[in-house]
């Protein structure tokens, strides 16, 4: 399975969203450049987030995007679905007759499907900052 640069973007933006300070407005040049994402190519995105009922926008001054639910509550998974679609595929097309192990193969990429979408849907925003967390509290130098 593999996940479209869009949802990668859209993952970079609601981690940055869920990093700031709760209440923190962030706008959209703030966004792109903490993320390296194309503006234009960002606005899809946070409109997208918006409309999925995961963030809320401000206009005007001091205006800008924060998330509308804690970071805890919105998962990996849910932010790929609504930006790439269904997080299934991997058995799609492999027929389940016909020759030795299709239906083998077909059972065995249709659990894969599912124990990936498990996870994804199991990692919320505040898992994945609080590993990179844990993972910055061991680099360190000599």
């Amino acid at each position: 399975m593999r996940i479209s640069k869009k949802a990668e973007y859209a993952l970079r933006a609601a981690l940055i969203l869920a990093a700031a300070a709760p209440g923190r407005t962030l706008q959209i040049q703030e966004l792109a450049e903490s993320g390296t994402i194309p503006v234009k190519f960002l606005e899809q995105i946070l409109l997208a987030l918006k409309n999925g009922g995961l963030l809320r926008s401000k206009r005007g001054v001091g205006g800008g995007y924060q998330l509308d639910r804690p970071p805890r509550s919105i998962s990996v998974g849910e932010i790929i679905t609504i930006i790439d679609g269904s997080l299934s595929g991997l058995a799609q097309g492999i027929p389940t007759s016909g020759f030795p192990g299709a239906a083998g193969i077909h059972a065995c990429l249709e659990q894969a499907d599912r124990r990936t979408n498990d996870l994804l849907h199991s990692q919320s925003l505040a898992d994945v900052l609080e590993a990179d967390r844990a993972r910055e509290l061991l680099a360190f130098e000599i």
